[in-house]
């Protein structure tokens, strides 16, 4: 009897251990959830006018339910999708704090100011769409940083300055897209399927090099509104159901009589 009653203990405190270590996964020391005060920087730094992203709140826990987020099977913000939202105003550097991050997709947007060298810190990203914006300022050299990107589109903005050779270390690049910005300076060796710098009037003037022959690629899509995943609904079912579980346990085995 003492064993059974031993058993059902470990049992409840395991499962009241797993559902803690689930909610804290993206907690700070001090009990804050670095990907929301991540993202709530992120919404502050634009401008907005018809509030897409008005259920962005500090006071939520769990981003994942948040219009235009993503999140992986396992709770983190994994992907941003707003594009042609009206959005202006800058992008802010707390972007760099969403580290799971691996699709950002800001195009058709009226969003300035530079691109923030703090996006280079994010190393799982394969997908960064800033096209069709008003960005300016030079590339960020942290770029090459990004080791498993596969498109990047910059085209139609206003950068300045060469393309940084950092480029050149990507060895997974299918798209890279630079056209119609003022970019100047030589060009970096970029193994990419597609490279495009068409519109550069600095770099693909008289002389123009095959390196400014137009190629149009396919468009690149997230779920409709950028809506979490299937996994992250099983994510949610599971705590949900973990949690009811427990409930049952204590209600069934009060801990007096355990």
């Amino acid at each position: 009897m003492e064993s059974r009653r031993s058993f059902r203990l470990c049992s409840v405190l395991f499962l009241v251990m797993a559902l803690m270590e689930i909610s804290t996964a993206t907690l700070s020391p001090a009990g804050i959830n670095y990907e929301v005060v991540a993202l709530v920087a992120i919404k502050t730094a634009l401008h907005d006018p018809y509030n897409v992203l008005d259920n962005w709140d500090i006071n939520s826990v769990d981003p994942c339910s948040w219009r235009m987020v993503t999140c992986s099977s396992d709770g983190y913000v994994s992907a941003l999708g707003l594009p042609s939202q009206s959005l202006s105003g800058t992008l802010s550097s707390s972007i760099g704090n969403l580290t799971n991050l691996q699709s950002v997709l800001l195009q058709n947007n009226a969003i300035s100011g530079p691109i923030p060298a703090a996006i280079g810190k994010l190393e799982k990203l394969h997908t960064l769409d800033l096209s069709n914006n008003t960005f300016s300022g030079e590339m960020p050299t942290s770029l090459g940083n990004l080791k498993n990107l596969n498109y990047l589109r910059l085209n139609n903005n206003s950068l300045t300055g060469p393309c940084p050779e950092s480029l050149s270390k990507l060895n997974g690049l299918t798209l890279v897209d630079l056209s119609f910005n003022n970019l100047s300076g030589s060009l970096p060796k970029i193994l990419a399927r597609t490279f495009k710098v068409t519109g550069n009037p600095l770099i693909c003037g008289p002389k123009a090099s095959d390196n400014c022959s137009a190629v149009f690629p396919e468009p690149l899509s997230l779920p409709p509104n950028g809506q979490s995943d299937s996994g992250t609904n099983s994510h949610r079912v599971a705590i949900a159901f973990g949690a009811s579980f427990v409930i049952f346990l204590l209600n069934s085995f009060p801990l007096g009589a355990l």
